[in-house]
């Protein structure tokens, strides 16, 4: 594991040091073909996130029922919000493949000045939406059975869901 690049850091050279977005596409790549094959396989799910419940930390969160983001139940009714408890063989996944990042973004955290640390939090959940473009556009969503108007977003504790979802359009369009 390489050591933690010196101090003060940009996003992006931390995202590069630490090949951050591919790491996450790989992850949730295999994650979603775990939960494919686990005993969700024929679970229908209406909603992915990527939940930065506790920066850095990140669960995967997934919902089984459609009619809750008309209701405004989003965030954060998730049926399964954090999938990697309940399919233990992902959890195992992201402790060994997440474990070096997390562990370097908690030393960068601890360094950082209030500003740098604002500037490393927008730059990871960009990072994490980019991500989640790469995921919907590598179709790595048919691992699992989904519902019509499936739904994918990346979001934290008291996020503003509209704003996320408009952050998370910017990124598909660009």
């Amino acid at each position: 594991m390489p050591p933690t690049p010196a101090l003060p850091l940009d996003w992006q050279t931390f995202e590069t040091a630490y090949d951050v977005e591919e790491t996450c596409f790989k992850l949730a790549s295999a994650s979603l073909a775990l939960l494919g094959a686990s005993p969700f396989k024929d679970q229908a799910f209406s909603a992915f996130a990527f939940n930065a419940v506790s920066f850095p930390s990140l669960s995967l969160s997934l919902d089984t029922d459609p009619a809750n983001r008309e209701r405004d139940y989003y965030p954060p009714d998730w049926s399964n919000e954090c999938i990697e408890v309940d399919v233990p063989e992902i959890g195992q996944l992201w402790e060994e493949g997440y474990a070096r990042i997390e562990g370097a973004l908690l030393e960068l955290i601890d360094a950082a000045d209030d500003e740098l640390l604002d500037a490393i939090e927008e730059g990871y959940l960009h990072s994490l939406r980019k991500t989640m473009v790469r995921l919907e556009t590598s179709h790595a969503f048919e691992q699992i059975r989904t519902c019509p108007r499936f739904w994918t977003v990346v979001t934290q504790i008291d996020a503003d869901t509209e704003e996320e979802e408009r952050l998370l359009d910017q990124v598909r369009q660009g």
